[in-house]
């Protein structure tokens, strides 16, 4: 994810050169929140995977997810390979992959009813589209009236140039690398407090029919928000649970999402070490090899763990732009929390042009890492979490291990 003045947007698409990759980046923000989950048992597990997805990409979480017109039990629409994003917030899906005329979701409007359409800049490009609301349901869960983006809706294709200068568009399913993305990060919505007070170019915009888009402020209640958190149950964080995997890799792997902290018998902390993080930017001290990051972040959007400028050879051939040591580099280093709370992690690095050329097909990695643009940042991005049950806490919501914001593994 890439730094923005309000909370970072999410990026799948690839950073520069790592186009066969998946998203790179964290996320940061701030805002309010309360509430735990309830403790009666209802289905809170959905199924999720690592696999090749619409865009033949590497290291994204996908889970599928059902959008219903408000209200509606019948105009319903399953949306599979939405990716599992950790490290942004709301649900955005590709316009080319709704049945829009079946859904008719209703447009997310400023009181004088003109539409609210919202920008994504990322690093390496943009993604546009309205904001519309949706029923959501995941698993056994839901939540109504839901904020949602639409990317590439084809009815809004006059892009302002200070959404677009930040690159090409990423507004198809090929650009973007999934039919669209789930941020169930630790902040409520996707900028906060700041949209409500200031107009930001690269934000949201409204778009009268009479006149062209202009940056907006716009509401807590009207922003994209994380769905999880509008839960009726279970509305404290989310857990992914991922398998250990070979560190020649996988061809895909499967695991879970499961909502909810300490509320169900499934989500229980157990002897998880809870992690406290920046409450206005969700970042951790990473301290390896003597150096200090201290804007570190764990991130399940980020497909590979980026850190460092030039700790290995970068390669040449199929991992062009990731790291690639002689031999496979078992490293460790230490996470620590705001409030102080130190935890030792270790990790691999692996030539990842001989991972790829020796198994093409392979779309799951844990030991895949590569430069991040960020000298003071350090992104434990999907790569870290095979074999780890990783929860995050939701801000301001209450669980069995404290008040969000946390991190715990």
């Amino acid at each position: 994810m890439n730094s923005r003045t309000c909370r970072d947007a999410f990026v799948v698409g690839l950073c520069a050169v790592l186009l066969t990759l998946g998203g790179c980046g964290g996320g940061s923000g701030s805002g309010s929140g309360s509430g735990s989950g309830s403790t009666q048992s209802i289905q809170n597990t959905q199924p999720a995977i690592v696999d090749a997805g619409p865009a033949n990409t590497t290291n994204i979480l996908f889970v599928s997810v059902t959008i219903c017109a408000p209200g509606s039990s019948v105009n319903c629409q399953t949306i599979d390979h939405i990716q599992v994003d950790t490290g942004s917030s709301g649900l955005r899906i590709l316009a080319s992959v709704l049945n829009s005329a079946a859904l008719s979701l209703p447009a997310q409007t400023d009181a004088a009813g003109s539409q609210i359409v919202e920008c994504l800049q990322f690093v390496d490009g943009y993604s546009w589209g309205p904001v519309r609301l949706a029923d959501i349901k995941i698993a056994g869960e839901s939540a109504g009236s839901v904020p949602i983006q639409v990317i590439g809706d084809p009815a809004y294709s006059n892009v302002p140039a200070n959404c677009s200068s930040s690159g090409p568009s990423e507004n198809t399913v090929a650009d973007f690398g999934a039919n669209g993305i789930v941020g169930l990060g630790y902040f409520l919505q996707d900028c906060g407090a700041v949209c409500v007070t200031s107009a930001i170019p690269g934000a949201y915009y409204v778009c009268p029919s009479s006149s062209a888009c202009q940056p907006t402020a716009l509401a807590l209640a009207k922003q994209v928000p994380n769905p999880v958190a509008l839960f009726g149950n279970d509305n404290n964080g989310v857990i992914i649970d991922l398998p250990a995997i070979s560190p020649t890799g996988a061809a895909t792997t499967s695991g879970s999402l499961i909502f909810g902290i300490g509320t169900q018998s499934d989500n229980a902390l157990g002897s998880a070490k809870v992690i406290s993080v920046n409450a206005q930017t969700g970042n951790v001290l990473t301290v390896y090899n003597g150096q200090s990051y201290p804007n570190s972040f764990f991130d399940s959007g980020s497909s590979v763990i980026f850190f460092g400028t030039n700790i290995f050879p970068l390669c040449t051939g199929s991992g062009a732009g990731l790291y690639c040591p002689v031999s496979l580099q078992a490293l460790s280093a230490t996470i620590e929390g705001t409030a102080g709370l130190t935890s030792t992690v270790n990790f691999s690095v692996a030539n990842s042009d001989t991972l790829f050329s020796t198994n093409p097909n392979f779309t799951a990695f844990n030991d895949i890492a590569a430069p991040n643009s960020d000298p003071t940042g350090f992104a434990w991005g999907l790569s870290f979490f095979y074999g780890r049950r990783i929860y995050t806490a939701f801000e301001g919501k209450s669980t069995s291990g404290g008040n969000g914001p946390y991190v715990a593994y």
